[in-house]
């Protein structure tokens, strides 16, 4: 079992017309999932996603040389998987997950600085009257002035962190939680407080962008909800119970 988040585009072009960058690595990603063995280890997933991508690229007729230096344009996809086999947790990205009661995340090192950086801009424009919550949830001028931060941390993926992007994985930047028994939870970051249930978790989604939609007083984001959206990320949730 898993969930699975195509990384937002950052590029100003796709791969493909039809289809978002993040979109087209998630489909890749389960269609990986679904031809693994149950006793394939997170090495053999990571090198077959891997494969999977620079597939695509070799499709598409994309320059792996380009990709080196645009990180950015490569096909992003994060996964909290399940293996039943091994009895583990692998979040290789940043994706989350709960298992035997305690959090556990897989976060890039430098997202929190650039999100408190995004704050300050907001606190700001909002001070001197260059914007309100509303103008800025219609064009998110703070998010703007520090894409090239969330670029250039782009260029450490599969080095200080890890992501499924079509370059080697280094497993010691994925995270494995070992399961014993009870309930376990994958979900996306699309959830800022992952909790015991699907409700709760909601709620207190609700709860947070009904009181801080940009997301820059109590909880810290590179992006905030935008007029006409329902929430600031797209977001998966899945609970299930391990008996022995």
């Amino acid at each position: 079992m898993a969930v699975i988040d195509g990384s937002t585009s950052k590029a100003p072009h796709q791969i493909r017309d039809d289809i978002r960058n993040g979109r087209l690595a998630m489909l890749l990603v389960s269609e990986v999932l679904g031809e693994l063995s149950s006793a394939d280890s997170l090495g053999d997933f990571c090198d077959a996603v891997t494969r999977r991508i620079r597939d695509a690229y070799d499709h598409y007729h994309i320059s792996v040389d380009r990709l080196i230096h645009h990180p950015e344009e490569r096909l992003t996809a994060s996964a909290a998987i399940y293996s039943i086999h091994h009895e583990e947790v692998w979040l290789v990205g940043d994706c989350q997950c709960i298992v035997g009661g305690l959090c556990y995340d897989n976060p890039k090192p430098e997202e929190h600085a650039i999100a408190l950086k995004r704050a300050a801009i907001i606190r700001q424009m909002l001070n001197n009257g260059e914007a309100t919550i509303a103008s800025l949830q219609t064009d998110d001028v703070a998010r703007k002035q520090i894409v090239d931060d969330i670029i250039a941390t782009c260029h450490d993926q599969n080095k200080t962190f890890s992501v499924i992007d079509g370059f080697p994985i280094p497993l010691e930047r994925a995270k494995t939680i070992k399961v014993e028994s009870g309930d376990v939870i994958l979900a996306t970051d699309g959830y800022p407080y992952l909790l015991p249930t699907l409700a709760a978790s909601e709620q207190a989604l609700s709860h947070l962008l009904s009181t801080d939609p940009l997301l820059f007083q109590t909880y810290h984001a590179t992006k905030g909800m935008m007029a006409g959206n329902v929430s600031f990320d797209d977001r998966a949730y899945i609970r299930f119970r391990v008996s022995k």
